[in-house]
Order: C-alpha cells, then structure tokens, then sequence
C-alpha cells in the first residue's frame, strides 16, 4: 500500500460521521483487511460496526460540514412538544411523532437532524450554514 493511503486511513481514527441519522466514531482502521470499525448507537445499544474503509473515506468526506452543536441546543428542545396523543417533534417538514415519551421524541429529533445533514437538506442559508 502506498504511504498517503496508509497515513489517509491513519487521520481517520477518532473522526465522526453520519450514517443513517446516526454518529459513528471510528475507532480503528486495518490497512491490510482495508476494514474500520466504527462505534455507533442502534436503538439504545451501543454496537460496534465494521466497513469497508472506502466507505468510511466517503462519509467522512460528505461529513465534513457535519454540526453538532445544535443537537442539545436550547432552540432544538423547544422543538419537543407534548400534544393530546404524545410526543412530538417539528421539523420544516412537518410534525413528527407520536412517540411514547419526551426522551425518544428527542432522540428521534436528533437522528432527523444527522440524516438532514448527511443528505445535504439542512436548509440553512449559505451564508448562516458556514458560520
């Protein structure tokens, strides 16, 4: 393997990326399998996934104007409302819910942020988005 693939998967340890709504950290890479394995949450349990490190590159790449500061923001927990038939959450693109209790409606906010932002639909302004 050449040197600049080597030390390109070497910079991809400790780096964050969005896949399906969730944030993986890449924990480690394998040069020689050309492997990474990425700690994630699926449901509530944390896991730890392996893939092909292209595939890592590649999110990595489409993640770099990834914002995270916003997901436990003042403004985001607002967005969390109890109604008549349970929780909810707002979105520009409409109410989203019921969910059973304020904790998932929140943590289902959040995947709803991560997947806006991995698929480029964050609708912000140019102009406020490189703030």
């Amino acid at each position: 393997m050449q040197t600049g693939n080597i030390r390109c998967t070497q910079n991809t340890v400790g780096r964050l990326f969005s896949k399906g709504g969730s944030l993986h950290l890449v924990l480690e890479v394998d040069a020689e399998t050309g492997y990474a394995r990425a700690s994630c949450r699926i449901g509530d349990e944390p896991q730890v996934v392996e893939m092909p490190i292209s595939e890592v590159i590649d999110r990595l790449s489409s993640s770099s104007k990834l914002r995270l500061d916003g997901l436990s923001s003042e403004e985001t927990e607002e967005r969390v409302v109890e109604k008549d038939k349970g929780w909810f959450f707002l979105a520009r693109e409409g109410e989203h819910g019921p969910f059973a209790d304020e904790a998932t409606a929140k943590r289902e906010l959040k995947r709803h942020i991560l997947a806006a932002q991995e698929e480029g639909r964050t609708g912000r302004p140019a102009q406020a988005a490189a703030r």
